[in-house]
């Protein structure tokens, strides 16, 4: 499969058959933390994000990441939460449509209602059943858990996607222990392990926030 960053796949996962999308996808910007702990930009310390590496990298999204959290931290570098960085990202699930689309991965249709123009995504079925497959062997431990498997673990249990994705209990329940890293091997890093933990978190904690002020 072609090699897609933790936003894509969880955007591609978020996208339906039909080019509407779950209701999750207000939190692709805790998928884009994990990227950006994948690429060491960041880490997580008491389930908060510190900066380490704010270099441009010409990725449009990464460096509008990086940007705000660089203001949000200071001059002294202070931790961020992670939830109001995920409340900032919710509308980022657009951005990466796009990407993907560029790359033959989802096939974009402008449209109107009354008169209001809105863009449609429609997966690749081929690119999305295989990632949903590559999450089922994961929770059923026939492929190694390696630090983005165990991060797009953690999300798609923090936003309840494993639900809408058809993934069985006890699936479920092994993408639960992932996402509070428990027992995931020598092949995850201590940082990961801390991120996927801390991102699930964030998630849920950013979820709830939104359903309580949507019902106000």
């Amino acid at each position: 499969m072609t090699t897609l960053t933790l936003p894509e796949e969880f955007v591609l996962l978020l996208q339906k058959d039909n080019g509407s999308y779950h209701s999750m996808s207000d939190y692709a910007g805790a998928a884009e933390l994990g990227e950006l702990v994948l690429q060491q930009r960041i880490e997580f310390v008491q389930k908060k994000i510190q900066v380490l590496d704010a270099s441009p990298s010409g990725v449009g999204w990464l460096d509008d990441c990086m940007a705000y959290l660089v203001k949000k931290a200071g001059p002294a570098n202070k931790p961020v939460a992670a939830q109001s960085f995920i409340q900032r990202r919710k509308n980022a699930r657009k951005v990466h449509c796009a990407a993907l689309a560029e790359r033959g991965l989802m096939r974009h249709e402008e449209k109107s209602a009354l008169f209001i123009p809105y863009a449609k995504y429609f997966p690749d079925p081929g690119t999305r059943q295989a990632l949903i497959a590559e999450l089922r062997a994961v929770a059923r431990d026939e492929i190694a858990l390696d630090n983005r498997r165990a991060l797009l673990a953690a999300m798609v249990h923090a936003t309840n996607l494993v639900r809408t994705l058809g993934l069985e209990r006890a699936e479920r329940k092994r993408l639960k222990e992932i996402s509070k890293g428990e027992q995931l091997g020598k092949a995850v890093e201590a940082a990961v392990a801390a991120a996927t933990a801390a991102i699930s978190a964030g998630a849920i904690a950013a979820t709830t926030s939104a359903a309580v002020g949507s019902g106000s």
